[in-house]
């Protein structure tokens, strides 16, 4: 089993089920990109950590699919899962769906695999630039090979959101699709503000992040302006 030699398995054409939930790993710096490296290790980690085995007599035969850039799984808890690199390897995609009544799997199963996927990244490629996000619930038509292109809203804005206790969260990339979304219907089944998506970081933490980034712009813009305003007429 080496993820490095899958070449004749073909990637899904879908997901059984709907799909509930959406985040991913950005690379924001257009130059950069996964190596290959952190794919490989991720795939075996997540086949050996969550799929099942097919027998006892051999655990290393396991119940999943995997093709050259994704692995697709399903737990005897409901919950299915699909994590794929794609946009020409500068992006983690996870999508997660299950059934109504087992929706406390997912929240933990999530947290696990989110934790996981940065976790291996921080060891593989720790250099890269990223952003996270979450998909907006209503476009999550699998597949998807470019997650940019869709409603996003960041992790920082979100746990900016939860610091601040505010029900509400504003789209990464503002479009005519949607202007809001309140936070219980962008993570569906999550019951309290420790939310799964920060993988057992502190909110105050990823909202700093944010806050920090602002006044960093607010002041380059500042310095830019009295520059200009200090310079000489010509």
């Amino acid at each position: 089993f080496v993820p490095a030699l899958v070449r004749n398995v073909q990637r899904p054409h879908e997901i059984s089920g709907t799909i509930q939930f959406g985040w991913c790993l950005q690379c924001s710096n257009p130059h950069q990109f996964f190596l290959p490296r952190f794919l490989h290790a991720l795939h075996l980690h997540l086949a050996y950590e969550y799929a099942l085995p097919k027998t006892a007599d051999n655990p290393h035969n396991r119940r999943c699919t995997i093709w050259t850039n994704g692995i697709l799984w399903s737990d005897d808890d409901g919950v299915q899962t699909l994590v794929e690199i794609v946009d020409n390897s500068q992006c983690v995609l996870l999508l997660m769906s299950c059934e109504q009544e087992v929706g406390h799997n997912m929240i933990k199963l999530r947290q696990k695999v989110i934790k996981d996927v940065l976790s291996h990244q921080n060891v593989t490629c720790p250099m890269l630039e990223l952003q996270e996000f979450i998909i907006d619930p209503s476009q999550l038509d699998y597949p998807i090979d470019k997650p940019s292109s869709l409603t996003l809203y960041d992790i920082e804005h979100i746990a900016s959101c939860v610091v601040r206790n505010k029900s509400f969260v504003v789209p990464y990339n503002i479009d005519e699709r949607r202007h809001s979304i309140k936070i219980s219907d962008l993570l569906p089944y999550e019951y309290n503000n420790v939310l799964s998506i920060f993988a057992g970081r502190d909110p105050q933490e990823l909202s700093a992040g944010l806050v920090s980034g602002i006044r960093s712009l607010t002041k380059s813009i500042l310095d830019s302006d009295n520059h200009t305003d200090s310079s000489p007429c010509v």
